[in-house]
């Protein structure tokens, strides 16, 4: 395979920026531009994984720079192939200069994510794991990295790999006894087979109950923040927030357009919609915004329903209410009780309570009181979440669908036992080894492959 090289570091002017080179080539061709100075004559008597201090050369032998360059012979590499890491002033000329060097000298510019899909391919890492790096690089949260770091030492590839194991050892105790008859071996019982059988659907459910949490983690839950004009929605979103992103005044229907923001609330990712107060006007403009309010909360997967405190409830507040509990049947909803600093809110709980609305809160936005309470509700809607750093929550749709189909494959196989023989429900537990196999990358398709490695950036 042909050495790559390409900007390891981020583009831009930077104190320091890395290329990297991959292949059999690697060090001979890196060896043409990076010079060490000392002992060594060439990059080739280099030790692996020992950093050399050199100057850096064009083609014409004249200098560009000067840097530490670092060898890693094969196989205890990134990629499982020769890798060579040049360091060097951040200059984006410069780095132009070195890397076309380097491509005088032989090497191929990289393709976006083939290091790490070299590293697949060469089993250094699961398929579960390359994922998991693409999605590290891109976190935005302290959540996230945790998540996804854990990822990348492979824990949800450990668990499928753990499961397939012992589909595979059921499957060689059936065809086993089924071929040699005569040898002394004991069959597997019905009985056996279901428990095992249970246990592994057990585990492969816990681990797809968590794909909504770490969708949560990942790509952030669309909120609604809903009420009547004056309420406080506004603040709220600043609250949360912790700057003034949205204009409040104490003129009713200030917001006329939703206001969008993203913000981390415990390990959970809200995505914000400020939208304008719902009631009824004449107003054109206002009209628009209170369509558009409608929308977000159909759109929305959560919902906080602000109502004001310090108003007894009136017709519009039944209005939203009803709202509310329309959009209860399929969504989270939390009632959030503003303006608790100035009147009392006992009332108003109890008429949310006899609604039957269980998750409410009391807060004043304005003053950044009972944010605790409404993050601790918040976080209670996804317990999975505190396992981020175990990074047994899955993020990935394709792991999710795989190992959601052998669940159901397993289910299968388990009915057919309720009737039949245990040889019957083989061919249902060959599918769903084969579902895990393709969630951890040891049977997937190429084109698979190539679309997942594709959304990488050049030089990972």
């Amino acid at each position: 395979m042909h050495t790559i090289a390409a900007l390891a570091s981020g583009a831009g002017r930077a104190g320091i920026s890395v290329i990297r080179l991959s292949g059999d080539d690697a060090v001979e061709i890196a060896g043409k531009v990076f010079i060490p100075f000392g002992k060594y004559n060439s990059l080739l008597e280099c030790e692996s994984h020992k950093q050399v201090y050199g100057k850096i050369v064009g083609s014409d032998k004249k200098r560009i720079d000067t840097g530490l360059c670092t060898c890693f012979l094969a196989p205890h590499s990134y990629t499982g192939e020769n890798v060579v890491e040049i360091s060097c002033h951040g200059s984006p000329v410069g780095v132009s200069m070195i890397l076309t060097a380097l491509f005088e000298n032989g090497a191929k510019a990289a393709l976006p994510g083939e290091y790490t899909k070299r590293a697949f391919v060469n089993g250094k890492l699961d398929l579960t794991m390359a994922e998991a790096v693409g999605q590290l690089i891109d976190a935005d949260s302290t959540a996230q990295v945790k998540l996804f770091s854990a990822q990348l030492e492979g824990s949800v590839g450990k668990l499928v790999k753990e499961q397939a194991d012992k589909l595979t050892h059921l499957l060689a105790s059936v065809y086993a006894y089924i071929d040699y008859p005569d040898e002394d071996m004991r069959d597997v019982t019905d009985e056996e087979m279901k428990s095992e059988l249970e246990k592994i659907k057990n585990e492969l459910k816990r681990l797809t109950g968590t794909f909504s949490t770490g969708l949560a983690i990942t790509e952030g839950v669309p909120t609604a923040i809903v009420g009547l004009p004056n309420t406080g929605k506004s603040s709220l979103l600043n609250a949360l927030l912790g700057y003034e992103r949205a204009i409040v005044t104490d003129v009713a229907g200030t917001t006329r357009d939703v206001v969008t923001e993203s913000v981390v609330v415990g390990n959970i990712k809200l995505n914000l919609s400020d939208t304008a107060g719902i009631h009824e006007t004449q107003d054109t403009v206002e009209k628009i915004g209170v369509e558009r309010s409608k929308g977000k909360l159909s759109d929305s997967r959560l919902v906080l329903g602000v109502f004001d405190v310090t108003k007894l409830l009136d017709e519009g507040d039944n209005e939203v209410t009803q709202l509310l509990l329309q959009a209860k049947q399929i969504k989270d909803v939390i009632i959030v009780l503003n303006k608790c600093d100035l009147a009392n809110s006992d009332e108003h709980e109890k008429f949310f309570k006899e609604k039957g609305f269980e998750k409410i809160v009391c807060i004043s936005a304005k003053k950044k009181e009972g944010l605790e309470a409404l993050e601790k509700v918040l976080t209670s809607l996804y317990p999975d979440a505190d396992m981020a750093e175990s990074g047994l929550v899955l993020t990935n749709a394709r792991q999710h669908a795989a190992l959601t189909c052998a669940v159901c494959v397993i289910e299968r196989a388990l009915e057919a036992l309720k009737m039949l023989t245990p040889d019957t429900a083989c061919l249902d537990i060959e599918s769903a080894l084969g579902q895990l196999l393709e969630a951890d990358g040891r049977s997937v398709s190429e084109e698979i492959v190539n679309d997942i490695f594709s959304h990488f950036c050049v030089g990972k």
